[in-house]
């Protein structure tokens, strides 16, 4: 009689090394989806930084407002993982934020970058 097949415990070894590869990859899966969602709020930052800039040309102002900038808003409910502002302080500035949207479980949500007119990015969480 041959009996094919894998007995309990090789199946459990299998599962067990699964399991540490597993757990070794993950950390590096999380790392890599945050590097993607800080790229994706930094390249949304340089838009609202360029549209800001040929609102200035037409208008001689910077605007506080997204809606009225010529730009896709980025605060569209369905997309995303940051809230967009804008601060206009006077005539010739703007800071551009992009604050996490607060979730629970995200351990991010307290981090902002900004960018002003010079294209300067700054933050107060890691520059991925």
């Amino acid at each position: 009689m041959n009996k094919t097949g894998l007995s309990l415990t090789e199946t459990l070894i299998v599962v067990i090394i699964f399991a540490i590869i597993a757990s070794l990859a993950l950390p590096m899966l999380i790392k890599t989806i945050e590097k993607a969602r800080v790229g994706e709020a930094i390249g949304n930052l340089d838009f609202i930084r360029i549209a800001e800039k040929r609102y200035y040309q037409t208008y001689g102002t910077f605007s506080s407002d997204i809606d009225s900038l010529d730009l896709e808003n980025p605060n569209d409910p369905s997309s995303g993982y940051f809230d967009y502002t804008i601060e206009a302080a006077d005539n010739s500035d703007f800071t551009a934020r992009a604050q996490r949207k607060s979730d629970a479980l995200d351990l991010y949500d307290t981090y902002y970058y900004e960018i002003s007119k010079e294209g300067i990015i700054t933050s107060n969480g890691p520059l991925i």
